[in-house]
């Protein structure tokens, strides 16, 4: 079987607070890609926590964009609020 694409998901907090969140998954199409980006990301941001009292669920996750292949991001300066 051979080995899944790689993509590079682009996510953040659906009402647009924080950081955007970037990571590369591995899947078979876009829409698997876009799910394991947001589920990636959830992993991330509730790092330590217990399901019961985390702070994120993956409705509070939205997925901004996708690129294609394991990007290498040279530079990224989130807006201060």
């Amino acid at each position: 079987m051979p080995p899944l694409p790689t993509f590079t998901v682009f996510c953040q907090q659906g009402d647009q607070i924080g950081t955007t969140h970037i990571a590369p998954v591995e899947a078979a199409d876009l829409e698997s890609a876009i799910l394991a980006g947001r589920e990636q990301c959830l992993s991330d941001w509730n790092g330590g926590f217990s399901p019961g009292n985390a702070p994120f669920t993956l409705d509070d996750i939205h997925c901004l964009g996708v690129a294609e292949g394991d990007i290498n991001i040279l530079h990224w300066e989130d807006q201060t609020d």
